[in-house]
């Protein structure tokens, strides 16, 4: 079986959005998802963003991933949360 991702290069910073309602506590908790995994907290940074009627809010976590495995479980561990609609 091949790999036909394109090549990353690490360490470099990569974002994830996460949505899911727009609870009060979203942010942090999508934020905690995130800091349980990455190495190098310091680079964390983000920006939320409610939907237009509020139901729902968008969460951009940026970060820099040391290895394809930190970066592949950022996105492993946010898509297997019930709380989370959906990931990009």
């Amino acid at each position: 079986m091949t790999d036909d991702r394109p090549v990353q290069n690490f360490p470099d910073t990569y974002s994830i959005k996460a949505v899911g309602k727009g609870d009060s506590d979203f942010e942090k908790f999508a934020l905690s998802v995130v800091e349980e995994i990455i190495v190098e907290k310091q680079s964390i940074t983000h920006y939320t963003r409610p939907s237009r009627n509020g139901k729902y809010l968008s969460v951009t976590i940026s970060f820099t991933a040391t290895d394809q495995q930190e970066l592949d479980q950022v996105f492993e561990q946010m898509s297997a949360q019930e709380r989370v609609v959906w990931v990009l």
